[in-house]
């Protein structure tokens, strides 16, 4: 048997929330023997406290801590289960939820919104992981108004504060893993790391200054219907057969999508380029007469093109060139009109610190006119740690991979 149940972040939050209530602003993060150690000692593996975040389109949080301690034998694999008895029936582990409680007051305090902790629930269970049996006790509750709802946005953020602007949550161990995610149909606007689909990991050993849990989720725009592909004889469903359904299952994946469309793509291509190389040898390249002596719709369209004549006999005259765009003179255009004409140029996006180099107006200029941008809905603006990513209203931008 091992040493003592770490409860390092149980230990942050009760410290620092003491301090908020005493006028104490130090947070201690020394690992401390949980008061049930005698119960069962073991050490949790790596990352081995998940706590969660789980987002409402009403701003309501759903928590999650999840403890995990692996269980190497029989004594404490019953050490465990009656440690479980006693946490469901909330006679054990109750420093988590403590803390949150005054977390909870601080929160409200600072934000002025009024908060309950609602729905507080207790699990555990044993799982078998890596040849080895884990125990997991699970802590679970509602967090109402944790973040502030206007204009299609979520944002997270004041709710971590305490009175005195510091911050109740100061970070997180190595054992420690704090993760964000948001509502189904929002992506991410700003957060303090690049997010994988919509949704922040944070690791630890990692300090949170106050101010740094800033995350803002967008409503995103209804998604279109999936479109069809047709083939000969029918539609082409997800088995890739002909039926006589006008629909694409939604079991057809994107890449699969892009995939047909690609094939019919690369048919017409191959056709375009026989005419041409028929053309270019000489060849008739008219369709076989009809019936009537005279040539189909389909044959004479192909004849057109692979021929290069029309109907008289005269060669068809060659197509007079698309004018070139005249350049923009930028001393004509508004500040706005600028920006976007910058971003068309550059593929959509720009990072601001670009701009800034593009235009050769000052950092203040530049974040005062692109924040009016944003309000007037005619760029978007995409906070990614330290810099901004500007982009056109068009551009998706909302997923990164970190």
């Amino acid at each position: 048997m091992r040493p003592g149940l770490p409860s390092t972040l149980t230990l942050v939050l009760v410290l620092v929330l003491a301090g908020v209530a005493g006028g104490v602003g130090t947070a201690a993060t020394a690992p401390v023997t949980d008061t049930r150690a005698d119960v069962v000692q073991v050490d949790p593996p790596r990352n081995g406290t998940l706590v969660e975040l789980q987002l409402t389109p009403d701003g309501t949080a759903r928590w999650t801590v999840e403890q995990r301690f692996a269980l190497d034998d029989e004594n404490d694999t019953r050490a465990f289960e009656r440690l479980a008895n006693e946490f469901e029936a909330g006679d054990a582990g109750t420093g988590y939820l403590e803390a949150f409680a005054r977390g909870r007051v601080a929160a409200s305090n600072a934000t002025g919104r009024e908060m309950r902790l609602v729905n507080i629930s207790r699990d555990s269970r044993v799982e078998a992981a890596r040849n080895v049996s884990v125990g997991v006790l699970e802590l679970s509750f509602e967090w109402t108004n944790f973040a502030r709802v206007g204009g299609g946005r979520l944002r997270v953020d004041d709710a971590f504060r305490t009175p005195d602007n510091g911050t109740w949550f100061p970070g997180i161990t190595e054992s420690e893993t704090f993760v964000v995610r948001p509502p189904a149909g929002y992506g991410v606007s700003s957060a303090p790391a690049a997010p994988t689909r919509g949704v922040i990991r944070l690791f630890g050993p990692r300090e949170f200054e106050p101010g740094y849990l800033d995350i803002t989720y967008e409503r995103l725009a209804t998604p279109t219907e999936t479109p069809t592909v047709t083939a000969p004889g029918g539609t082409l469903t997800g088995s890739g057969t002909p039926s006589d359904t006008p629909t694409v299952p939604p079991t057809v994946d994107r890449e699969t999508l892009f995939l047909l469309v690609g094939l019919v793509g690369l048919g017409l291509l191959a056709v375009l380029v026989y005419l041409l190389a028929r053309r270019g040898t000489g060849d008739d390249g008219g369709a076989p007469a009809a019936a009537n002596g005279g040539v189909d719709d389909g044959g004479a369209i192909a004849a057109g093109v692979a021929g290069g004549e029309s109907g008289d006999g005269e060669p068809e005259p060659e197509p007079a060139p698309e004018p070139e765009p005249e350049p923009v003179d930028t001393e004509l255009l508004s500040d706005e009109e600028r920006v976007e004409h910058l971003l068309e140029w550059n593929g959509g996006r720009m990072k601001q610190a670009n701009i800034v180099d593009e235009t050769g107006w000052s950092n203040a200029k530049v974040s005062q006119l692109l924040s009016a941008m944003d309000e007037a809905g005619r760029i978007d603006k995409l906070r990614i740690g330290r810099e901004n990513l500007i982009s056109l209203p068009d551009e998706d931008v909302t997923e990164f991979e970190e």
